[in-house]
This record gives C-alpha cells, sequence and structure tokens, in this order.
C-alpha cells in the first residue's frame, strides 16, 4: 500500500534550489503584503512613519519605505523557513502555499488594471494633451496621450493583461500565464521607467512575481528553448496533494475563502471601472474647448483688463468629463471637475492636481453660457481672481 505524501519517511531532505525558492516565495509574498507589515512596523514602534503625501499616484516615500520594510520580513521569514527546513531534514510544502497566494494576488492585479483598459478608461483621450505639443507635456502625459490616443489598441493592452490573469489560475497554463505576464509587465516596467510614470513599485513587483512564478519552470524551459531538447512533464503533484487528510482541509479552508475574496475584490473593481467609464463619457454644460476673447482681473477694488501676453490671460480651458485645464505660454494647470453641490447648474468646483496627482482645495467658478458657443467664467486661478469670456473652438474637439 502506497503511504501519504505527507509522511514524514517519504519526505525528501530539502535540496539547495527548494530553499532559495521557498526565500524568494517568502520575499515576494513580503511585497505583496508591503504595506501592511509597513503599518504593523510603525504600530510597533520598530520604525518611524513617514508623512503621507496627498496623491493619487504612486512612488511616494511612505512607499519606497514600505517597499523595503517588506521585502525584509519576507527575506527573514524565508531565510527562517528554509534553516528551519535544513535543522529538521525535511522538505515542507511552505514554498509552495506561499506562490499559491502569489498567483492569486498577482491574477486579480492583472485583472484589476487590464479591465481599466477594456474599458478605455486609464489612458482617455484628451482634447489639452491632443492641443499641446509634446514638448510642453511631461514624460508621463506624452506616454498617456499616445496609448489613449487609439481606444482600441488600449483595449488591446488590457487584454493582453487579463489573459495572462486568466491563465495564471489554471495549474496546467500557469506557466504559460507567467511567461506572458513577465512579457507583458516587463514592457509596463520599462515605459514607467522610462518616461517617469509614477507606478514604478507596482509594476516592479508585478514583473518580479511573474518572474518569480515563471522560474519554477526554469530547468524546463532551459531544455526546450535554449539546448532544443524535449522538456519533461512536471512530475510535482498539487500543493494540496501534498498533505495529509488534516492538512489538505486546512490548506483548501484557507484557500477557498481567499480565492472567493479575490473573486469579490475584482468584481468590485470591475463595477467601479464601469461607473468610471460612464463619468468619463458624461456631459457638463461647459464640456468643450474654449479659447479665451476677454480676461479682466480684480485688482485695486475693481475689474481691470488683463493683457493677452499676461500669465494671468488662459489662452485656452479645456472641459472634458471630470478633467479640466487652464494653459497659456507660461502655465499648464490640471484640475478636477465637480458640479457644485448646491449651485450645480451655476457653480463648478475645480481641484487642482498636480503631474504627481496631489490635489489642492477645491475653487469655485460660476459659469454662464451666454450662447452655445459663448462661456462666461468667473473664478480665481492661483493667485488671480478672473473674469473671463471665451469661445468655443470646435476644431479642437476631435
Amino acid at each position: 500500500m502506497s503511504s501519504s505524501p505527507a509522511s514524514p519517511e517519504l519526505r525528501p531532505r530539502p535540496s539547495g534550489w527548494h530553499q532559495l525558492n521557498t526565500v524568494a516565495a517568502a520575499a515576494g509574498l513580503g511585497l505583496v503584503l508591503a504595506p501592511w507589515l509597513y503599518e504593523a512596523s510603525v504600530a510597533l514602534g520598530l520604525i518611524e512613519p513617514l508623512a503621507e503625501v496627498s496623491s493619487s499616484c504612486g512612488d511616494t516615500p511612505p512607499q519606497w519605505l514600505a517597499l523595503r520594510v517588506g521585502l525584509s520580513w519576507g527575506l527573514l521569514t524565508g531565510i527562517s523557513l528554509a534553516l528551519a527546513q535544513q535543522w529538521t531534514k525535511r522538505r515542507w510544502a511552505v514554498g509552495a502555499v506561499l506562490l499559491d497566494v502569489i498567483v492569486l494576488y498577482l491574477s486579480m492585479q492583472l485583472f484589476v488594471y487590464g479591465s481599466s483598459k477594456v474599458f478605455a478608461t486609464q489612458f482617455p483621450r484628451l482634447w489639452a494633451n491632443l492641443d499641446t505639443p509634446p514638448a510642453e507635456l511631461t514624460p508621463m502625459r506624452v506616454a498617456w496621450q499616445f496609448f489613449g490616443y487609439s481606444r482600441a489598441y488600449q483595449q488591446f493592452l488590457g487584454w493582453g493583461e487579463v489573459l495572462p490573469a486568466v491563465l495564471l489560475l489554471f495549474r496546467r497554463t500557469r506557466t504559460l500565464g507567467a511567461f506572458v505576464a513577465t512579457v507583458v509587465m516587463l514592457n509596463v516596467f520599462v515605459i514607467n521607467l522610462f518616461f517617469d510614470v509614477c507606478v514604478k513599485i507596482g509594476s516592479g513587483t508585478y514583473l518580479a512575481l511573474a518572474l518569480l512564478l515563471l522560474a519554477q519552470d526554469a530547468d524546463r524551459l532551459w531544455q526546450f528553448f535554449i539546448l532544443h531538447r524535449p522538456a519533461a512533464p512536471r512530475t510535482l503533484p498539487a500543493t494540496g496533494a501534498r498533505f495529509g487528510p488534516r492538512g489538505r482541509w486546512v490548506y483548501w479552508g484557507l484557500g477557498t475563502p481567499l480565492t472567493l475574496a479575490m473573486l469579490y475584490v475584482v468584481g468590485q473593481d470591475t463595477i467601479g471601472v464601469r461607473a468610471y467609464a460612464a463619468e468619463q463619457a458624461q456631459v457638463l454644460p461647459v464640456t468643450g474647448v474654449w479659447e479665451t476673447v476677454q480676461a479682466e482681473r480684480w485688482t485695486a477694488g475693481r475689474w481691470q483688463p488683463v493683457a493677452a501676453t499676461d500669465s494671468a490671460w488662459p489662452s485656452r480651458a479645456y472641459f472634458q468629463a471630470a478633467n479640466a485645464v487652464l494653459r497659456n505660454a507660461f502655465r499648464r494647470d490640471r484640475f478636477i471637475t465637480e458640479p457644485d453641490s448646491a449651485q450645480p447648474q451655476l457653480v463648478l468646483q475645480l481641484i487642482a492636481r498636480s503631474e504627481n496627482n496631489e490635489y489642492g482645495a477645491p475653487r469655485p467658478w460660476q459659469y454662464t453660457l451666454a450662447k452655445p458657443d459663448t462661456l462666461r467664467l468667473l473664478g480665481r486661478w492661483r493667485q488671480d481672481s478672473l473674469r473671463l469670456s471665451l469661445k468655443m473652438r470646435r476644431d479642437l474637439m476631435k
């Protein structure tokens, strides 16, 4: 009668590769849990917290510190597990369990980012960017404008991320999924690096996790692609089969709710992406590209004319869904727009948004449509209170 895979006498001794894989898997999980490990380390008084930044972008100082904290905890845990296996002279399945968790996490993230492109919300086609010379845009805006120019191409990029997310979930296609995810995330990471996109931590983490999963078949891939030899099929049993009856119950008992939680997060995010897509498609009364024909500034207790060469003269104003831009030869400021809760038909709240997605305080702007192609605005731009008359430029709304 054959013994259970979990029988101690049949457990092989841990090899150097197995121990290294355990350390790498623990380090990968440390990257996944980095934000929570950072908070825990702060709560325990192990490190001093860094000041938070009001930003929807990434790569902030606290996030870089969290990355180092997560990696440190992961490496420490992995080394401890490897030494424990060496001490007991038994190979544990803990590395395989950690890899299964990483698979779920990476699949979820690829679903999330892929769906935002499938619904064409990550790279909006903005009139303000189309009407601005590339030299006046940040590298990130140039990349965003390129990807957003074609809706179909953006969706192609999205399906390129959704595909490996699906492949990773099945054991037979996991290697293929890891390979596709590595190619996709390498491209994303390089773009983020060379176009100074503020999500290098996220894309770099996903690339590292994809490489870790791909490394599980390094020998077979080397035999097939480099040495041009037949690659033997995997003989390693599924993770759950490496435990005894009690261990399998624990494994599936923890794995099932974790998988359901992942599906819930993906579902909620998809709902959010679709809602955001609907928001991007909305048309406000001020929607359009507007060119200033007259500007006045409140100075010395009265309205005084502003010259077109003055830095306070916004040569053009762009309003598109929840985005707005005021610009001239000296300034280019981005805003998030929200209709005023008390007077939505008269007042628009403009929230300044930096290139690092740091937000300022809302500022009310009164607006009036004198004619379908004539807009009057009254509000504050930087330090100047302005009263503007603008004409619509339909030729720039393409």
